[in-house]
């Protein structure tokens, strides 16, 4: 059952709040490890595979602006018609909104027990360029049409590397998608749907079965009644988004713009999306 790990994973939560961060990294290094180790030595869905995919698109949108999208409700305030040219990342259950868009995003990343475990099988229905977390491999029915990458042992100068894995204690598969898109060569990473604020409250990481209709994604069913999914663990986002951040301020050949309509996302420079990509001086895939 999809609750199986679900008093694990609440336990795990628990110990996070008493836990430094920095011991909490050190920790999920090791931890990792077998994960990591293992996915070296698959050869049928290891980082052999993965590269057969990431080498030939290494740094080959240089001079290119991509759009990140989150799931917060802002999304219901934006025309997303203006991303229909863009090079788009779509995350976890983005999939709801591409009958009413009417296009697909270029590439889709996920890398939640919960999420995998529950929606892969929708998830793979899509044809966007899928890059999952190698550690919950086992969830998904067709394991041929995805890219695995696993949580990463290495350190954050590894951030642009996805031939290292993702940073695995970062609270977000936001910051896996940053780092695909750097690594990638996109030159401009543009956030929307990035509110970073949730209505339901309770411990960080907690696994909660949800009682009604989401109200922190932009779908009412997105995480709907009946539903697993975790809580946010507001420690970890901010120490990731301060990981992008501190990224771009070394890296100042890259720029990262956040357009979202609100929300409590500050670690970034704000614009409106239609004024942005009208001034944006990096092309989109038309341009």
């Amino acid at each position: 059952m999809v609750s199986s790990n679900k008093h694990l994973v609440n336990l795990l939560a628990l110990l996070r709040k008493y836990v430094p961060n920095i011991l909490i990294i050190f920790i999920e290094r090791i931890r990792v490890l077998p994960i990591y180790v293992g996915w070296l030595i698959d050869r049928k869905f290891g980082k052999r595979i993965l590269l057969k995919t990431i080498l030939p698109l290494k740094n080959k949108f240089l001079g290119k602006r991509c759009i990140i999208i989150g799931n917060g409700p802002s999304l219901n305030k934006i025309d997303l018609q203006l991303l229909k040219n863009e090079y788009t990342f779509g995350l976890n259950r983005i999939y709801l909104l591409f009958e009413k868009i009417g296009f697909e995003t270029t590439f889709l990343v996920s890398i939640n027990r919960y999420v995998i475990k529950q929606f892969s099988s929708e998830m793979l229905k899509n044809d966007c360029i899928k890059f999952f977390n190698y550690k919950f491999k086992s969830y998904v029915p067709n394991k041929n049409t995805v890219n695995f990458i696993p949580p990463t042992i290495h350190s954050i100068k590894d951030f642009d590397n996805i031939e290292k894995g993702f940073l695995a204690y970062s609270g977000s598969v936001t910051f896996l998608a940053i780092q695909i898109a750097l690594y990638l060569g996109f030159s401009e990473i543009i956030l929307v749907g990035f509110d970073n604020k949730f209505n339901n409250q309770g411990s960080s990481d907690k696994a909660i079965k949800s009682k009604k209709n989401d109200s922190d994604h932009f779908d009412p069913n997105y995480f709907g009644k009946g539903i697993i999914w975790q809580l946010p663990n507001y420690d970890s986002l901010d120490y990731g988004f301060k990981v992008v951040e501190n990224y771009f301020k070394i890296n100042k050949d890259r720029s990262i713009v956040n357009c979202t309509v609100g929300g409590e996302l500050h670690n970034f420079k704000r614009a409106e999306l239609a004024s942005h990509l009208k001034l944006s001086s990096f092309s989109n895939k038309v341009s």
